[in-house]
């Protein structure tokens, strides 16, 4: 593959993934019969066209975190709902999983992190998760957290993980020639190529950025708001520890 398509590729692999803040989502929410009321109940009224995935490929991410829940295996898998630009309310943001024969709200928790449910059957085949924000306007990251990671402290195996399940949700989405040549390289979190990074993005201002492992350290790369991790450098164990310092702190 030329340099040009290398560089195309690598620029469709900007992964934004939110400072840590753990929550509380553990409840269970309750199936609702979908009715005439249902549009209303979503809190998309006078919303056209409003933001959405499918609930088939949040599910495929779920099942990419338990075939690889060994790079984290003290964390949980959660989501968190990220504004795409900074005029984004972020507010009393509604969530629902919503199918033609039922519905169910799903609690948001700090910073609008969210568990997801499963295993709710066949009524749920071909259901839609909907927000009560307009299409394009919020991004849904995978939030893997192990314990002990803060807002400036992450661990290497958790952010492999994190991408491992956002490259299971999303790659449908890609071009068929897209998604077979990034597959062909490895696929983002293991590219073959010092051509394609997968980088992760942070609500604030980055100054500096390291990792480090048994008494070994070494810058990590950054601009801006979002840091490259060597994700698919297998000298660096997945308790390796990054640490970012923030230019506000």
């Amino acid at each position: 593959m030329n340099k040009l398509n290398m560089r195309a590729i690598a620029g469709l692999l900007l992964c934004v993934c939110g400072a840590a803040v753990q929550a509380r989502t553990d409840v269970e929410p309750a199936v609702e019969q979908a009715g005439p009321d249902a549009a209303a109940s979503v809190n998309v009224k006078g919303i056209r066209d409003p933001d959405w995935k499918p609930y088939s490929a949040m599910l495929k991410g779920v099942k990419r975190f338990e075939e690889k829940h060994a790079l984290a295996p003290g964390a949980e898998l959660k989501f968190i709902l990220e504004p795409r630009r900074a005029e984004v309310d972020m507010h009393a943001i509604a969530l629902r999983l919503e199918s033609d024969d039922a519905g169910m709200a799903i609690p948001l928790g700090e910073r609008n992190i969210f568990s997801l449910p499963v295993g709710q059957g066949p009524l749920y085949d071909k259901a839609e998760l909907t927000l009560n924000r307009k299409a394009g306007s919020v991004r849904w990251i995978p939030y893997v957290r192990s314990a002990a990671t803060s807002d400036t402290i992450r661990r290497l195996g958790d952010l492999r993980l994190a991408c491992e399940v956002h490259w299971a949700i999303d790659k449908e989405t890609l071009p068929f020639a897209m998604r077979t040549a990034m597959g062909a390289l490895g696929g983002p979190c293991n590219f073959v190529s010092q051509k394609g990074t997968y980088s992760f993005a942070e609500p604030r201002r980055i100054a500096a950025a390291t990792i480090s492992f048994n008494g070994k350290s070494a810058p990590v790369p950054f601009s801006g708001t979002s840091f490259t991790p060597p994700l698919r450098e297998q000298d660096w164990s997945d308790d390796s520890v990054l640490e970012l310092t923030f230019a506000d702190d």
